[in-house]
């Protein structure tokens, strides 16, 4: 069972919570009229705390994480809790601290949990708010059968698979439970109607504690119906973008943008998606939905941005914010107080008191609400005071009644007013008029586009059983086609505007990739960005005249969304390598429990014969890893490593790192005059790289896996502060990526003969040669021990048996001897992969060209043929092996291999101290390191989709020069750009991956004397662009590639002194 509440005007603790005698730092200084939510979780026996209030005039929305944990009412709580995770370290609820737990499996002793509420001064109130939100949790069976439905599904794929031909009748494989529950999915999709989302209420955990996720009504009825409950004047529907002024009973200050979702329980949910703060509340909590209340749709605290989506229709006013009466009657001795807002507080001033005894007629009275603090308040026009707002009770106190309403005379006029008692009494009437401005308004174009929607019904489960049997791909087995369709869909998803929700836009895209459709649905489509259809038709050239029809297409598509929504809370309970797999117990080269894929990362798959390959749902869940959404596994790694992450303690000043947030001094003017030296061991010593390393020297994996996220560093996770020395520079999150992308940046850094600088990457032989595919990739350095160990004859291999090779073979990287050199090389490469993992963990795309076959399909542990590895890394020692010609001047390929694999492990072991690796199997190697690279690309039109202005309009001249200078830059110039901007070279996958928006600001300095223009400046830790406005394109072209071209050090924040800045550009 879990409880969601917002509490108004209160404190927590002091930000601190007792237990045991020993205090802990928690929550957040609240002041008078701050909100404060509890997020009760009696499943997992977690009490967490959801700050909602205002400082220095800046609206703060802040998820406070989990205050106490075994608080559970039946006397345990769940396995874990407290030692991290979704528990983040809180101390027990119950006395006697961890050492008094019940034990789930003993004697359960039921207490009572009594909420105390302290105040500090006489006349200090807290009221309980309206805005409250409960669900039972999910209960241990149902999770069960939910897992054991997953596993029948696999099944079914893990059946022979037929190839489906012209000449084969295919037959539908999975259960008809499922067939029925994927028709539902069709149907429920097609209506455009549902979207699943996450609220305030959902916890910080995602995987943790989603008893709060709900399903809200987009429908434009519901929609109604929720904005006539809160006294809108018209209807908000979804998509729809509103202003905000008001939240929590306060005038905001500075402006903020939400979305409109959709409605849950009748009360409108929105989604904040800016706010014009350099804080980070939007991630930390804030960016969660949530819902308007009565109090905040009035005097225009929400104000539709645009023509919206309801065509301006008027909403019919419900009677209780009019109700019929004869006046109101003041009874209160003292008067009734009118002020001029809603809402009793400071900036609400007094404007007058209307003496006992007077009655105020019927049409004096405008309106009746309630405020935030649950006062019913009357909005009255009375002469001589004027306009302005009196309540019905005093509150607090005896809560005596201030003014009483007179009895209603009936006439003949009010009796033929409209009644709107309820909600959808007022939106009936609405959606009557609503439709009859829709149909006047359709073009041709969304008459088509019906049209086109009413083609792809689908009336029963037998016919919808008949479209999934015809819709595998001809030529492709089962398995391998809805691979194929998931990966489409996939990317179709991520470049779809807004979400993935709309079944009519995905249904167009697929349906223009079939050349029979393409012309008829070539005018209804054309309203859906080029770039989408682009990436659907990449992504089915190879199979497009043999694609069955849209609608079985689509059938397919919503039968992988029912399992992945499925898959989606089954993955944390499913095993991704069984403890009998490859187990000696059945013939293989493991000890029981232990995998050479997990252990060594030197499996050959011609070991699989050699032992009996027990089924487990382990096998069939990585087999079928590309029938699961990429978004799929992404939340649960997400979720993973939010619960893996080292609690963190706060700092007493909560605008302070806490001390457990380690410093790392770091020289960057040293180590770019070191970087451009021809000096190797000055390279070594004194790189951003190597610095890094000396600094983390004995730090654990714990103490990289934290993600702290600090007050006003834009929602930036990170496991340490980084110091720049003499740049007088703060990190507020700038920094801490800049040490990211310059040390990978070195590392691939080579020296004018071609050789890699540091010794830990060094470019393949295609990259070297400049032959085959991949020539920008790289691969782990060699030592020259490594080099003089290839040349050296084998001895006595020709006299061992073929089990004894596999067997060398499995464990040549173990048996390797190891010299200074190679080791030195383990220790960067195991140091890179903790670096690699820590900006993974803290999505930090890096710049890191390796190569498929060699890491990140070993990560993954795919099967992988020797001959794509060498035609990635190293061509010409593949066509040695076919050419005798080549063998004198290219390295043995196995022995170049095992070196790798030998390598990888070490940068394997250093990225498992941070990374869950084990879960890296469900990905494929392509979505591997998408996941962690991020787009090599500098996606223009991505980075247009998710910008902001301020100062500027999109329609601006100086605007479109900047979008065209973007476009014509060159890949290496667009990298320099963006770490100019963000202090990062790659780009996120998709738009929503994006943590803030790109803000583009006005630049205000004006010309200098001399005529010229000022640079372009910006600011890396809010990832914000100040553009002065130049009058010509070829003037901003210049200045911006001399800004981002000769950029050495960050903007200052302060004057640095003297010891520290010699320090800085103190010699070699």
């Amino acid at each position: 069972f879990l409880i969601f509440v917002f509490m108004y005007r209160g404190f927590v603790n002091f930000r601190a919570t007792y237990t045991a005698g020993a205090e802990r730092v928690y929550g957040a200084h609240c002041h008078a009229g701050d909100t404060v939510g509890v997020l009760l979780d009696c499943d997992a026996g977690r009490i967490n705390y959801f700050i909602d209030g205002v400082k220095y005039g800046e609206h703060i929305l802040n998820d406070l994480g989990c205050a106490f944990e075994n608080v559970s009412p039946f006397g345990f709580n769940a396995d874990g809790c407290g030692s991290g995770g979704a528990g983040q370290g809180a101390p027990s609820g119950i006395d006697g601290g961890r050492s008094g737990r019940y034990p789930a499996n003993g004697a359960v002793r039921p207490k009572a949990l009594w909420p105390v509420i302290g105040l500090r001064h006489p006349g200090d109130r807290v009221t309980m708010s309206s805005k409250w939100i409960t669900s039972h949790g999910v209960d241990g069976a149902a999770i069960v059968r939910n897992n054991l439905a997953v596993d029948e599904i696999l099944c079914a794929y893990e059946r022979p698979q037929v190839h489906i031909t012209p000449k084969t009748s295919p037959l539908l494989s999975l259960p008809q439970w499922f067939v029925e529950e994927s028709f539902h999915e069709y149907t429920r999709w097609k209506s455009g109607r549902w979207l699943r989302t996450s609220t305030r209420g959902s916890g910080p955990c995602k995987l943790s504690s989603y008893g709060l996720d709900v399903y809200l009504d987009t429908s434009p009825f519901a929609c109604a119906a929720a904005c006539a409950s809160i006294g809108l004047p018209i209807a908000f529907l979804r998509g729809d973008k509103v202003d905000v002024k008001r939240c929590g009973g306060r005038i905001l200050e500075l402006q903020e943008e939400a979305v409109v979702l959709g409605t849950y329980q009748g009360r409108l949910f929105y989604r904040l998606v800016s706010q014009k703060s350099e804080g980070g509340s939007l991630m930390e909590g804030g960016g969660r939905s949530w819902f308007w209340d009565e109090s905040e749709a009035v005097d225009g605290g929400l104000q539709l941005i645009g023509e919206g989506s309801g065509h301006s229709v008027k909403l019919p006013k419900l009677n209780r914010f009019n109700p019929l009466h004869g006046g109101l009657k003041v009874v209160y001795v003292g008067g009734a107080v009118v002020r001029s807002d809603l809402e009793i507080f400071d900036g609400s001033k007094s404007i007058g008191t209307i003496p006992s005894g007077t009655i105020i007629p019927p049409e004096e009275v405008i309106e009746r609400r309630l405020n935030s603090c649950g006062v019913v308040r009357y909005l009255i026009d009375h002469e001589p005071i004027g306009r302005g707002w009196i309540s019905s009770r005093i509150r607090g106190g005896k809560e005596e009644p201030i003014v009483e309403m007179m009895p209603f005379e009936d006439d003949d006029s009010s009796s033929c007013q409209h009644q709107y008692t309820t909600p959808q009494d007022s939106a009936r009437e609405w959606y009557t008029t609503y439709t009859k401005a829709i149909h006047l308004s359709e073009t041709l174009s969304e008459t088509e586009r019906n049209n086109f929607s009413k083609s792809l019904n689908i009336d029963s489960i037998q016919e919808f059983g008949e479209f999934l049997v015809s819709g595998v791909i001809g030529g492709l087995s089962e398995l391998n086609s809805d691979a194929l369709v998931a990966a489409t869909y996939g990317r179709i998803a991520d470049v779809l505007p807004h979400s993935s929700e709309s079944f009519l836009d995905c249904a167009l895209v697929l349906g223009t990739c079939q050349p029979h459709e393409q012309e008829q649905l070539k005018g209804i489509s054309s309203s859906i960005d080029a770039i989408v259809h682009e990436v659907a038709t990449e992504s089915l050239l190879h199979v497009i005249e043999k694609l069955p029809s849209t609608k079985a297409l689509m059938a397919r598509i919503s039968m992988l969304r029912a399992f992945n929504r499925r898959a989606r809370f089954g993955l944390p309970w499913l095993p991704l390598r069984s403890a009998q797999e490859s187990s000696a117990i059945l013939g293989g080269l493991s000890g029981y429990g232990t995998s050479l894929e997990r252990a060594g990362r030197t499996w050959d798959s011609k070991s699989k014969s050699l032992w009996v390959q027990a089924p487990t749902i382990s096998k069939r869940l990585r087999n079928c890893r590309e029938i699961l959404f990429t978004s799929t596994k992404k939340f649960f790694l997400d979720s993973v490593m939010d619960a893996t992450a080292t609690p963190t303690p706060l700092s007493h000043d909560e605008y302070e790192l806490p001390r457990e947030v380690r410093t790392v001094r770091v020289n960057r003017l040293k180590a770019h005059r070191a970087m451009a030296s021809d000096d190797s061991g000055l390279k070594k010593k004194h790189s951003v790289f190597s610095q890094l390393q000396r600094e983390m020297r004995g730090w654990s994996g714990a103490t990289l896996r934290r993600g702290f996220v600090a007050k006003g560093h834009g929602g930036q996770k990170r496991a340490f502060k980084v110091k720049l020395v003499g740049e007088g520079v703060n990190d507020y999150s700038g920094p801490y990526r800049e040490v990211f992308t310059d040390a990978i940046q070195e590392v691939t850094d080579l020296d004018p003969s071609g050789n890699s600088s540091l010794g830990v990457l060094q470019p393949s032989a295609n990259n070297q040669a400049g032959v085959g595919d991949g020539r920008d990739l790289f691969v782990f350095a060699l030592s020259p021990s490594d080099l003089n160990a290839f040349n050296e004859p084998e001895k006595n291999k020709d006299l061992l048996s073929s089990e004894e090779r596999d067997l060398l073979n499995s464990f040549s990287s173990l048996t390797h001897k190891k010299n200074e050199n190679s080791r030195e090389i383990e220790e960067a490469l195991s140091y890179l992969g903790k670096l690699v993992g820590t900006a993974c963990r803290h999505g930090i795309p890096v710049d890191l060209p390796l190569p498929l076959g060699v890491v990140w399909k070993r990560l993954t542990e795919e099967s992988i043929d020797v001959a794509d590895i060498l035609k990635e890394i190293d061509i010409l020692a593949l066509r040695s092996g076919q050419n005798e010609e080549f063998s004198s001047t290219c390295l043995p390929s196995d022995k170049v291999l095992a070196t790798q694999r030998r390598l990888l492990n070490s940068f394997v072991e250093g990225m498992s101290s941070v990374l869950p690796v084990e879960l890296l199997s469900m990905f494929t190697g392509e979505q591997l390191r998408d996941i962690i690279c991020g787009n090599p690309d500098i996606d223009v039109e991505l980075l247009r989709r998710v910008v902001e202005y301020e100062g500027y309009d999109e329609t601006d001249t100086v605007v479109t020069f900047f979008w065209e200078v973007l476009r014509e830059m060159t890949t290496s110039e667009r990298k320099l750009f963006l770490q100019f901007v963000w202090a990062r070279n790659r780009l996120p996958l998709k738009e929503s991956d994006f943590d803030a928006p790109f803000k583009i600001q006005k630049d205000t300095k004006t010309v200098n004397e001399n005529g010229d223009y000022p640079l372009p400046s910006a600011s890396t830790c809010f990832f914000s662009l100040t553009l002065p406005e130049y009058p010509e394109k070829e003037v901003l072209k210049q200045k911006l590639l001399y800004a981002i071209e000769n950029v050495t050090t960050m903007e200052s924040d302060y004057v640095t002194n003297d010891v520290e800045v010699s320090e800085g550009w103190r010699g070699l």
